[in-house]
């Protein structure tokens, strides 16, 4: 065989696997998966919804006194030893 031979070949044979991956891909269409929506959470603990406030506030919190009181008791809260209850 004579490499133009060869090259026609090599080309049909490629044609055909391109033919079959895009019959392969187009078999079954693609359903979407249903989108969830999931409720939001109000935090019950006071300190969680002002620490939400703050991030809401974004930059404008480091200013804000409230803030300050609510990263410091976070903070006290993250550090303190595990059998220690904090009164609120």
């Amino acid at each position: 065989m004579d490499s133009n031979m060869v090259l026609r070949l090599g080309a049909v044979g490629l044609l055909g696997l391109m033919l079959f991956g895009a019959a392969f891909a187009l078999r079954e269409p693609d359903v979407p998966e249903p989108i969830r929506i999931f409720p939001a959470v109000v935090p019950a603990d006071p300190l969680a919804a002002e620490l939400t406030r703050c991030r809401k506030l974004g930059l404008e919190a480091a200013g804000n006194q409230a803030c300050e009181e609510a990263w410091a008791e976070s903070r006290a809260r993250f550090f303190s030893p595990p059998n220690v209850s904090r009164e609120h």
